[in-house]
Order: C-alpha cells, then structure tokens, then sequence
C-alpha cells in the first residue's frame, strides 16, 4: 500500500492548474501578498541567500489558514449538500449556540423546516430546504465576519 502524502501547496497548484481557480483569486481570497503567495505554491522563500534561518513564505497563521483552505477546495465540494446543509445548520446550533427559536426569528424559515433539515434535509421539501440552506449560509457568514 503507497501513501501519497501532499501539502497544501500541492493541492492548491492542482486546481489552478486545472482552472478551478485563479492565483489571482487565491491571493484575493487569501489576502495574502502574491509575491509571498507565488512562493509558497513553488516552495520558495521569499527571502534571498545570505540569511542563517530561512522562514517559510507564509507565517504559522497563513499557512494555517491556506491549509484550511485547500482541504476545503479539493475535499470539502465531495461532501453531499444535504449532509453539507446539516453540518451548517449543526454549527450554528452546536458551535454558535443557536436554538431553534433563534434561527427562526434570525431566518424566517418555519420551526419544523429547521428541525427536519437537522434531523434529515432530503425530507425537507426542495422550495424550503433551498430556503433553510441560504439564509443559514447567510448566518454562517455574517458570523464568520465578526471572528
């Protein structure tokens, strides 16, 4: 059995290859400077020779954050979208500490909609589970601006 194992790097230079995404979009994304960026995905340091302790092109936080990022772009889209629409709605009631009656007032989707795409979203009807997704994507994002 052979283990391939890839770096962030390699699986983001997979998708731009592809086409999937830009360098230029990555960078937007990232926010992180494309000369800096540039480096990473070649394995590059930024810095020329002459120093004793060569850092990374990104630091601890950055590469965290475009790790994050590439398991996100080449596994997280594998993940079936009712699974994906639970796993949001189980993340604003788990991690954010949302009930129900919360996300009811915060949405404007019915109570029951809420609790079936919780329990099992392909029992939810297309028309509201479409509804349940977007507002509660809306949520996530407000939230994760705040943080």
């Amino acid at each position: 059995m052979t283990s391939h194992q890839h770096g962030p790097a390699d699986d983001l230079r997979r998708p731009i290859a592809d086409g999937r995404i830009s360098e230029a979009a990555l960078q937007a994304i990232t926010r992180i400077d494309q000369g800096r960026l540039r480096s990473f995905l070649n394995g590059t340091t930024p810095h020329g020779p002459g120093l004793s302790a060569e850092p990374g092109a990104l630091s601890v936080e950055e590469s965290s954050r475009v790790s994050i990022l590439a398991a996100q772009l080449t596994h997280g889209l594998e993940i079936a979208d009712d699974d994906r629409l639970r796993g949001m709605l189980e993340s604003l009631t788990v991690e954010c500490r949302l009930t129900i009656p919360n996300l009811v007032q915060l949405t404007g989707c019915d109570a029951d909609d809420l609790r079936q795409a919780l329990a099992d979203p392909a029992l939810v009807p297309t028309e509201q589970r479409y509804e349940v997704a977007v507002r509660s994507s809306y949520l996530i994002n407000a939230i994760n601006n705040v943080r």
